[in-house]
């Protein structure tokens, strides 16, 4: 609690309050008395006592604003929200004429989210004085009640009633974001860096649209910017002044979550090097920021990177055990070294210490020292239809011990790091017969061979595979591997570049081919690259559903999923999507010469699996 008053020692507080009693009694009309003694007993945290006398200091002097002020504080911070909001109804009773008691009014419905009484009271204070400051905080309750229109009205108004005023510049660049109008967002955001070259957060936001635009540099540049800004001690000093810095508050982002996205875009940009870099300074500031060990599962290692990367995971691992991703990537990074017996223990440790965080008894039973039996299933594609989210949805289900990440890849590119390598990435404890554990590689589906290499380990293995509309997966498949530095192409060309490709290949070498860029047609030709999956291992093997029909009701094709692998139903409260892209809309004339290409071979996967999918 602040007080007017400078901090003193507790002694000193007792003498100044007898000496403030003493003054009162001599003069009981003093209203700054009052302040000054509730200010005393406030510092001494005797709240009950500074309340009595900041009410009997605005009673003496109804116009003393700041006391209105620290009363309502006070009463907010002992949670008695209403009293706070009675206190400024005073004060506007009290103050008919001055805007400052509306103000404060609005402002404390405003924090309780009470939108419309909130934007009522604005619209009082504006009536009483033509405020910047009032048309800022009036736009930001009609945005609060989607009430777009007048939120704009007020922000222009508020640029009209001040120059150089950065803040509804920026939430004008918030506002035209949301309704996707790019341009004129990032000319907002401009016009508020103009005025305030260290506005952060009109960076950021900039810097997002521009990556949605796939316009990486300039996405990067506002990253720098940004970043380079947040090593200042107080970002939002620059707002201060005015009080209005708690409307940004929320918007604030942390350091280690620009350099993850900073990471994104210059992998992306396919700067792997640098978003290497990027991702462990993110790692760094907190080593519990799971989205980034994800991402560099994904990122390319330079040679001469090893080390480093090794070294910063080796320091969290050592400071904190428990964070079973660290070991998984640590292992990881050991295993392209080939220090495969490194590894080995590595992914152990980080499959364990993710069954006991995930279900904390099973530390009590008797874990093998190693795992014996195959997995019990793979999700093994289709890549962009829907993988991560039914992957973490079995994670939810309490007899479901996964991998220590998703995608293992083992069966074709890391089958010659042995049988042994593999099981090191599952729970010991998941041989018992009350356990499932299992993986998902999806890619794993354009290969033949990795079909044959399951039937030669582990035939008992069961696959679920999901097939989305191919149109719809071509074209998110693409905006994958752009978002990940794997392509450089835009869509239009490489979907032509493929196409012309095609007309010129067998159908067994669009079955037995795996890659080639671009591939987002090929990878769609679920027909070509199902059959001979089926052929070696057995229809009844697998499970397929449809993309569409899982999103759309998730629950009861989660069922189907937990019959399929003998376990019983478990309903979770939510089914939120994982992993989905975000990218622009594909010229309909681009999609209408996808769904004629696919139309033949949708026919020819109904028929063969004796299902309809219904993606004409």
């Amino acid at each position: 609690m602040k007080s007017s008053l400078s901090r003193l020692d507790p002694v000193a507080i007792d003498q100044a309050i007898a000496e403030c009693i003493q003054q009162i009694a001599v003069n009981p009309q003093s209203a700054q008395l009052q302040a000054d003694l509730g200010d005393l007993y406030a510092q001494q945290q005797r709240w009950q006592l500074a309340i009595k006398h900041y009410r009997q200091a605005i009673a003496l002097q109804p116009d003393f604003e700041s006391v209105y002020k620290t009363l309502a504080d006070l009463l907010l911070q002992e949670g008695k929200d209403e009293q706070a909001i009675k206190v400024y109804r005073q004060g506007v009773k009290n103050n008919p004429q001055n805007s400052n008691y509306l103000f404060a009014l609005a402002s404390a419905l405003a924090a309780q989210k009470k939108w419309l009484r909130a934007s009522n009271n604005f619209q009082q204070a504006a009536e009483l004085e033509q405020s910047a400051r009032v048309y800022y905080h009036w736009g930001l309750t009609n945005f609060a009640l989607k009430e777009y229109v007048a939120a704009e009205s007020c922000w222009q108004q508020a640029i009209a009633l001040k120059e150089n005023y950065a803040l509804p510049y920026y939430q004008l660049g918030k506002l035209r974001q949301n309704q996707r109008q790019w341009q004129q967002a990032i000319s907002a955001y401009q016009q508020a860096i103009s005025i305030n070259p260290e506005f952060v957060l009109a960076l950021v936001k900039m810097g997002a649209i521009y990556r949605h635009l796939q316009q990486f540099d300039l996405a990067i540049a506002c990253l720098r910017q940004a970043i380079n800004y947040l090593g200042k001690e107080d970002l939002l000093a620059a707002f201060a002044v005015s009080g209005e810095e708690s409307t940004l508050a929320e918007d604030l982002p942390a350091t280690v979550e620009l350099y993850f996205q900073l990471g994104k875009l210059l992998r992306a940009q396919g700067s792997f090097p640098e978003a290497i870099t990027a991702y462990l300074e993110s790692i760094q500031l907190d080593p519990f920021f799971k989205s980034t060990y994800i991402d560099l599962q994904y990122t390319p290692i330079a040679e001469e990177q090893f080390s480093e990367v090794i070294k910063v995971y080796r320091q969290i691992v050592s400071k904190h055990p428990e964070i079973s991703v660290a070991w998984g990537n640590l292992g990881d990074a050991l295993t392209q070294q080939d220090r495969v017996e490194e590894a080995v223990d590595c992914y152990r440790t980080g499959s364990y210490q993710q069954a006991i965080q995930a279900y904390p008894d099973l530390a009590k039973l008797d874990w093998p020292s190693q795992k014996k039996s195959g997995p019990d299933f793979i999700i093994a594609g289709a890549a962009k239809c829907g993988t991560s989210s039914i992957y973490h949805y079995l994670s939810r289900h309490p007899q479901v011990l996964l991998s220590h990440k998703k995608e293992l890849d083992f069966y074709w590119q890391h089958y010659e790091r042995g049988i042994d390598w593999y099981l090191a990435h599952f729970p010991t404890i998941s041989d018992r017969p009350d356990f499932r554990t299992g993986e998902a590689t999806p890619n794993y589906l354009r290969f033949p061979e990795v079909a044959q290499r399951i039937k030669d380990t582990f035939p008992q293995i069961k696959i679920i595979i999901l097939l989305r509309n191919p149109v719809d997966r071509a074209i998110s498949w693409h905006y994958h591997k752009l978002n990940t530095g794997l392509t450089k192409l835009d869509l239009a060309t490489a979907i032509a570049t493929e196409i012309d490709r095609l007309a010129t290949v067998s159908e067994a070498e669009i079955t037995n081919t795996g890659y080639y860029n671009p591939d987002n047609i090929m990878s769609s030709l679920y027909i070509y690259k199902l059959k001979p999956w089926m052929e070696i291992l057995g229809r009844e093997q697998f499970l397929i559903l449809k993309s569409e029909d899982f999103y759309l009701n998730p629950g009861a094709n989660m069922e189907q999923v937990f019959k399929f692998l003998d376990l019983p139903g478990c309903l979770l409260n939510n089914y939120p999507k994982v992993n989905s892209g975000s990218y622009q809309d594909a010229d309909p004339a681009l999609r209408e010469i996808l769904v004629k290409y696919f139309a033949p071979y949708n026919r020819q996967l109904e028929k063969y699996l004796g299902m309809e999918f219904g993606w004409e």
